[in-house]
């Protein structure tokens, strides 16, 4: 399963290729799929913490 700094870092590679798009679509698509991976990125560090901090079966 990809860290949450692997999906911090893919958000990062979305939004600079946003910037370079062609097209308005493009950018969109592009900065709601980076937009995405921050969520993700979020949820993963929550289960990581959760991992940490208590026992498997609470989680």
């Amino acid at each position: 399963m990809p860290s949450q700094n692997d999906h911090l870092r893919e958000a990062e590679r979305l939004e600079r290729q946003a910037e370079i798009a062609d097209s308005a679509h493009a950018r969109d698509a592009l900065r709601r799929m980076a937009q995405t991976s921050r969520v993700t990125a979020a949820m993963v560090g929550l289960m990581e913490a959760c991992a940490e901090d208590a026992p498997a079966a609470a989680c």
